[in-house]
């Protein structure tokens, strides 16, 4: 009679990464030529929320504006609780990394060969370069997933689970052990890279997917890292309601580009209540119109939609393929919320 072994020990890798998403890809190519072992829980590009992010990606490459800008609008919505060094390198770095998506075949929108930039919550310029509308996640994940399956140092291992960091004596991470459906594995490693998302679908309401579960920050706690500004969450201030008040987990999104575009947001009086509350309306930071929403929400008012005028190019070229098709089951059991 065969005995079954306790795990399966892979071979060792150089590094290895934990999430298969627009930060764990990007981490494995940037780590050539080391041998890098990517898990993830689902097939490459399609692991996290990555790949369900609308709006657009956030870069100063218009005539008039400049990183110096862009760190200014980006210090301002953070009510400059923001690490001003980080911000500083994220919005400097942020044209080169648009152009490194090109050069992966990552297709932008363009108009005349010019990439299209339009204008969204908090910035005061137009600089957020989208792909075919509202599907700019979806094309990004797409680019990266390809190249790393082309990438010959990487080895992408799908349906796999990480459920603890391996650790020696002295308690150094020396590996991941992951349940791939069927078996128990080690997978050793002399670094490793945790780029397993967020928990936002801890939230009875949110719009990530359910593998967003803070799975990753639990691995981490448990091998004994110090988590911090755990009370961050962004809270996106425009999802589809549901027909069903009681239905739980991810809601469709209502790309910000939509309010970018010209969208107002409407009471159930027909007001225009952003602009009480703040100068830039429905272009102020997340926050505040989130929180402007959840006010009137606590204050009775249950019912709020979000207007603009179906005909206008710049709304049109923002309303596909995600966020249209997600409203055609609400539309057939209530008013339009697109005039």
């Amino acid at each position: 009679m065969s005995t079954q072994p306790a795990f399966i020990a892979g071979p060792p890798s150089e590094v290895l990464v934990i999430g298969a998403g627009a930060a764990g890809l990007p981490t494995a190519l940037a780590a050539a030529p080391r041998a890098v072992r990517v898990l993830s829980l689902a097939e490459p590009a399609r692991d996290g929320a990555s790949t369900w992010a609308q709006g657009g990606i956030a870069a100063a490459l218009g005539a008039q504006d400049s990183p110096a800008l862009h760190a200014a609008d980006t210090l301002a919505a953070g009510q400059h609780l923001n690490q001003p060094d980080a911000v500083a390198r994220l919005t400097a770095a942020a044209a080169g990394v648009i152009d490194w998506l090109q050069t992966l075949g990552a297709h932008f929108d363009r108009r005349d060969d010019v990439l299209l930039l339009g204008r969204e919550a908090a910035h005061g310029q137009a600089r957020i370069v989208h792909a075919h509308g509202d599907a700019t996640g979806a094309e990004v994940m797409r680019a990266l997933g390809a190249a790393s399956c082309a990438a010959r140092h990487i080895e992408l291992l799908a349906a796999r689970r990480a459920i603890a960091l391996a650790q020696d004596a002295s308690a150094r991470v020396v590996g991941a052990w992951a349940w791939n459906g069927h078996a128990l594995e080690l997978w050793p490693a002399r670094a490793v890279v945790l780029a397993s998302g967020g928990y936002a679908a801890l939230y009875r309401s949110t719009t990530n997917p359910a593998a967003s579960d803070g799975s990753g920050m639990a691995l981490a706690l448990a091998a004994g890292a110090r988590l911090t500004d755990l009370e961050f969450v962004q809270f996106h201030p425009t999802a589809l309601a549901p027909a069903d008040a009681a239905r739980n987990g991810q809601l469709p999104l209502l790309t910000e580009a939509l309010r970018g575009a010209g969208a107002t947001l409407i009471d159930q009086h027909g007001q225009r209540f952003m602009l009480a509350e703040h100068a830039l309306a429905e272009l102020a930071p997340r926050d505040v119109v989130a929180r402007a929403i959840a006010a009137r929400r606590l204050a009775g008012s249950a019912v709020f939609w979000m207007r603009a005028r179906r005909s206008a190019p710049s709304f049109r070229s923002v309303f596909r393929p995600y966020s249209l098709p997600a409203c055609r089951p609400v539309l057939t059991h209530a008013r339009s919320p697109c005039r």
